[in-house]
């Protein structure tokens, strides 16, 4: 048995694009998660660690709220990718979350988080043929 589930919180860190494939749709937007802590000498300390993250399947209401700032909890399988930059040459990493869960946790721009979980709450059969892959 294996298993690949990974639970992050943090902040989109621009607005969500929503791709058409037919009568299937992608929603993509990246998620900030900062880890604090403090130093040896009291001094704080911190990590931004950015996931790109995907959730397939009809996603217009959502992506209405998905904006960057927006705080969010997100469920969903990780994947690793590593490659080498094209503008410099160096090796890059990337981590990705396939999600299956979509929780609003913030608003911004003035729309109510309450309006949001009514319009839309996202909780996904991850073992759903939805996915492409």
């Amino acid at each position: 048995m294996s298993l690949n589930k990974t639970t992050i919180i943090g902040h989109i860190g621009k607005d969500a694009e929503v791709k058409d494939f037919g009568n299937n749709q992608v929603i993509n937007f990246s998620v900030a998660v900062t880890r604090k802590w403090k130093n040896k000498s009291g001094e704080e300390q911190s990590k931004t660690t950015w996931f790109e993250v995907s959730k397939w399947g009809n996603n217009t209401t959502l992506s209405n709220y998905l904006t960057k700032g927006t705080q969010v909890y997100v469920e969903g399988e990780i994947e690793a990718d590593a490659f080498v930059s094209n503008q410099d040459g160096e090796a890059k990493g990337v981590l990705r979350l396939n999600a299956f869960n979509i929780q609003l946790l913030g608003s911004n721009r003035g729309k109510s988080t309450e309006d949001a979980r009514e319009d839309y709450q996202t909780e996904a059969d991850p073992f759903s043929d939805n996915s492409p892959f």
